[in-house]
């Protein structure tokens, strides 16, 4: 029996610059707070210090509040910016959430952030942003799976017998992901070490890379497992294809050509601003419809990847009430089609019906 997908979120966020910050991060916390009564599996926080539209600057703060607020969803870095911190500093601190949430955190970790500007606020040479992280990946691996003190020097960061004093709470560490698209030498550290893959580039291209990761794996002696391979997605639901369009027809156009356009530096799409929803909706990564329009195109990509878990993007396409409504639906009607909880209702069902049709004759 295949295991349940696992369902994820990604909570970069993306707020107007004219919204009260205050109001804006409560209502990221209420929505966990509602993501978690549904049963959602995980949410990744970003980190972001640029362009006045992500501004959580400290996503392990975030999550210790979210965690003192919630009662079981996992708690994710999406992701820390190692090119950026001292690797010992992102060690003990998640190790100590890891134990102040009793193990409901996963320290996800990439090379910067998705902001172009954030290495230019901080004078970091993105050209470099590669080969940092993978000196402070390797550096934090020691640091989780050793008592040997480590003393390294880099032109960057420097170490002298450094040892992780709060072991995680976790065996043998908290889980860890990675992301990354097609980087050769990141891949073979998702293998080697047996970290989750945040995927970052495109679906058609996943099993190429997959097979590097596999191979690394086995070299190092292990089995990499697809259902830590997160496919991510955008998703809005409403109880019709057509309403839900209408929901998000100013929200996804607001983002994708006031935001990600004029700010983050994307190419303008040839596309007119109100068609932007339909040309959404039409993409395999973009799941907006009914839940019945879900399954099948969750199904299909499911099927298309061999994935086990997925990331959906948070968006505010839409307002509050249809966004949380979204949700719902996604977890009541969505969600158990692929993680296996109807099977036994649905046998029990047909075993009343059958008895009840058979005692009538």
């Amino acid at each position: 029996m295949a295991k349940p997908v696992r369902f994820s979120l990604f909570l970069q966020p993306i707020h107007s610059p004219k919204e009260n910050p205050t109001v804006a991060l409560e209502r990221d916390l209420k929505l966990i707070e509602w993501l978690d009564e549904l049963n959602f599996d995980e949410v990744f926080v970003g980190e972001h210090h640029s362009s006045g539209w992500q501004y959580i600057a400290s996503p392990e703060i975030f999550m210790a509040t979210a965690a003192a607020r919630t009662k079981r969803i996992k708690l994710g870095s999406g992701v820390i910016p190692l090119s950026v911190h001292n690797p010992l500093y992102v060690a003990e601190n998640f190790a100590l959430l890891d134990h102040l949430t009793r193990g409901r955190v996963i320290l996800g970790m990439g090379p910067g952030g998705g902001l172009k500007s954030d290495p230019y606020v901080l004078g970091l040479d993105p050209s470099k942003q590669s080969e940092r992280f993978l000196q402070a990946l390797d550096v934090i691996m020691h640091l989780l799976t050793s008592v040997e003190p480590l003393t390294i020097k880099t032109d960057w960061f420097e170490l002298n017998n450094a040892v992780l004093q709060l072991r995680p709470y976790s065996y043998p560490h908290m889980p860890l992901a990675l992301v990354t698209g097609a980087n050769e030498a990141t891949l073979e550290r998702i293998g080697k070490h047996g970290t989750r893959w945040l995927v970052g580039g495109k679906p058609e291209q996943l099993e190429a890379n997959w097979q590097k990761i596999s191979a690394a794996a086995s070299k190092a002696g292990k089995t990499a497992d697809k259902h830590d391979v997160y496919v991510p997605v955008n998703l809005h639901l409403a109880e019709t294809r057509e309403q839900a369009l209408e929901n998000i027809r100013e929200g996804s156009s607001h983002e994708r050509f006031d935001f990600s356009t004029r700010v983050s530096g994307s190419p303008l799409p040839p596309i007119d601003r109100d068609a932007w929803p339909e040309h959404l909706s039409s993409r395999p990564t973009d799941i907006i419809g009914s839940p019945d329009d879900a399954i099948e195109k969750l199904g299909q990509l499911l099927a298309a990847t061999g994935a086990g878990s997925i990331l959906i993007t948070i968006k505010e396409w839409a307002n509050r009430e249809a966004t949380w409504k979204s949700f719902e639906l996604f977890a009541r009607y969505v969600m158990p089609q692929f993680q296996g909880s109807l099977r036994n209702l649905a046998s029990a069902e047909e075993v009343a019906i059958n008895y009840t049709l058979s005692s009538k004759g």
